[in-house]
C-alpha cells in the first residue's frame, strides 16, 4: 500500500492523513481489553491499516493522525469513504492516548475530521460502538451521533457484545 499524506487544519492544531505505524497508541489503548478480553496482537496496528470491508479497497481507507507539538502521534481516526453507501463515511476506529483524554482533544479532532469530509460530498458519518463501551457511547452521543440500531451480540476475541450503529448528519461547508 502506498503512502498518502494530506493535511487539514482546525484551530491551532495540525491534523494529517497518515499511513504510518500506530503501535505505540495501540499498546496503550484499553479498547482491545474491553472488547476482546485481551491485549492487542503484535500485528494489530498493521492489520488496522490493511482491513477493509467487502467491496472496498485500501484506496477507500483514510487514516488521520493527531500529533502533539513534538510531532508525536497521540491520536488517530481510521475511516472508510463511501461506506456503507456513497453518501457516508464510516469511522472504524478512533483512538486518543490516555494521557490526552479529558481535554477536549477528541471532540476537536473529530470535528476536524468532519470538516474535512464535509467537502467530500457526503451526507453523514456512521460508526459502531460496542455496548460495553459506555464512555465511547457517551462521547459519540455528546457529538450529536444518534443510535440507528442495536445488533445482536457477536464475538470479539474472547467476549461477545451487542453493537450500537450510530450516525450523524454532516453539515456541508460547500
Amino acid at each position: 500500500m502506498g503512502s498518502r499524506s494530506r493535511g487539514m487544519e482546525n484551530s491551532s492544531r495540525r491534523y494529517s492523513l497518515i499511513h504510518q505505524s500506530i503501535d505505540a497508541i495501540a499498546k496503550e489503548y484499553p479498547f482491545a481489553i474491553l472488547t476482546d478480553g485481551q491485549p492487542p496482537s503484535p500485528t494489530a496496528a498493521r492489520d488496522e491499516f490493511d482491513a477493509v470491508p467487502d467491496g472496498k479497497t485500501t484506496q477507500d481507507k483514510y487514516i488521520f493522525g493527531l500529533f502533539d507539538s513534538q510531532n508525536d502521534l497521540i491520536g488517530m481516526i481510521e475511516s472508510i469513504r463511501h461506506y456503507p453507501d456513497n453518501q457516508t463515511w464510516w469511522i472504524g476506529l478512533m483512538m486518543l492516548s490516555p494521557e490526552q483524554r479529558g481535554q477536549g482533544l477528541g471532540s476537536e479532532f473529530y470535528q476536524a475530521f468532519e470538516d474535512w469530509v464535509s467537502v467530500q460530498a457526503v451526507k453523514q458519518v456512521s460508526l459502531s460502538v460496542v455496548e460495553a463501551n459506555k464512555p465511547g457511547l457517551h462521547f459519540w452521543k455528546g457529538l450529536g451521533f444518534e443510535i440507528v440500531r442495536k445488533t445482536e451480540p457477536r464475538q470479539f476475541g474472547n467476549k461477545a457484545h451487542a453493537v450500537y450503529v450510530m450516525r450523524r448528519v454532516v453539515t456541508t461547508t460547500a
